[in-house]
């Protein structure tokens, strides 16, 4: 439609607009005048080391650059884990992945061959996680488990104490948790403690440039976990991308030598962040519509109006008549829900409201 010439307000990719740190644009501009060889799989080493030693500081672990893998994207650090995981070729390989989940998870298990094992959560509670679903659905064919906080789409962070127990749980039952951490920048209630506070070998955690940074088309992730499952990931790595592009990465070790500067911007787009959060929350409650009470992360999920039967048919029907995209639930494992994102601007979240609005009258 967009394409058409036809002006749509676009609320279905979680992709930040808010501006990426100024010293990034100002090194990547200045950086063109060179040329850039490969870099090593997994990494550039000091990027990676000066990765380790900011979640260091912020976790009170100790981290080094062998703990660190960097990939073109979390998708691909997500893809690569993944791989490392699942034996090619061996059938019954399970993978525990809590509902609602991100749309890429199943995708990927899908790819590689494994079984989806999924945990549904209920939205009388806001999709709270109930661990003791994880432990009794693990079982001798588990490779690894999938956890999202903040969660996309349901905006809920898990609380520290259930982060504790499930690094616990790994260890007992000596399988791979993986916690998608890359919203770790949006954080509205002070809730957020990412797993490394709680690191063991059995811990992986994935973060991502374009969340914290706003640098989604530069395809910079990376992920912290043990020496031994890096390795592995490096030899895979190796053989697909070889490393994600040479200016993104080192672009990025220069603002990771700059750790305050880090902290300060990510304190001003939470700050952003949660003004939008609010804004679609007393909008969408002033119109009396339902839906899921953001905690962190860049998007809100909706309950679709009664007289729709699923999201697709109502996520159609509004970009058909109100020129308004949103993400249906389906993607999500809810059909009775759709995803918005709001790392968008005021005017366009109280536009795409007002017009979403119409259906709820």
């Amino acid at each position: 439609m967009a394409a058409q010439g036809k002006k749509v307000l676009g609320f279905t990719l979680t992709s930040p607009e808010f501006e990426p740190p100024a010293q990034l644009k100002k090194y990547a501009a200045s950086a063109y005048k060179y040329s850039f060889p490969y870099l090593p799989a997994g990494g550039d080493f000091q990027l990676r080391q000066r990765i380790a030693d900011f979640y260091s500081r912020s976790w009170g672990k100790k981290f080094n650059q062998d703990n660190v893998f960097v990939g073109a994207g979390g998708k691909e650090v997500i893809f690569v884990l993944l791989s490392t995981l699942l034996e090619q070729g061996k059938q019954g390989q399970e993978v525990i992945i809590v509902s609602p989940y991100w749309a890429t998870y199943p995708k990927v298990v899908d790819i590689l061959g494994g079984k989806k094992v999924f945990i549904r959560t209920s939205d009388k509670n806001n999709f709270a996680l109930d661990i003791d679903k994880i432990e009794k659905a693990i079982t001798k064919k588990t490779k690894t488990v999938i956890i999202n906080t903040p969660g996309n789409p349901s905006g809920q962070i898990i609380p520290e104490d259930k982060i504790r127990k499930l690094a616990f749980l790994a260890k007992k039952k000596d399988v791979i948790i993986l916690f998608d951490e890359v919203y770790e920048a949006y954080d509205y209630e002070g809730l957020f403690v990412s797993a490394l506070k709680h690191f063991n070998k059995n811990v992986f955690c994935v973060f991502s440039a374009s969340k914290s940074f706003s640098l989604c088309g530069w395809r910079v992730g990376w992920g912290i976990g043990d020496k031994e499952l890096v390795k592995k990931m490096i030899n895979i790595q190796s053989e697909i991308t070889t490393s994600p592009n040479a200016i993104s990465q080192l672009a990025l070790k220069e603002l990771f030598s700059k750790p305050k500067q880090i902290q300060e911007y990510l304190v001003s787009i939470n700050k952003k962040a949660k003004m939008r959060r609010n804004l679609a929350v007393r909008l969408f409650k002033k119109n009396k519509v339902d839906f899921v009470y953001i905690q962190g992360g860049i998007a809100i999920f909706v309950k679709i109006p009664d007289s729709f039967k699923n999201a697709f048919s109502f996520a159609e029907k509004l970009l058909e008549e109100q020129k308004v995209s949103v993400a249906p639930g389906e993607f999500f494992g809810w059909k009775n829900y759709f995803r918005m994102n709001l790392a968008s601007s005021p005017k366009n979240i109280r536009e795409g409201i007002k017009r979403i609005a119409n259906y709820y009258k």
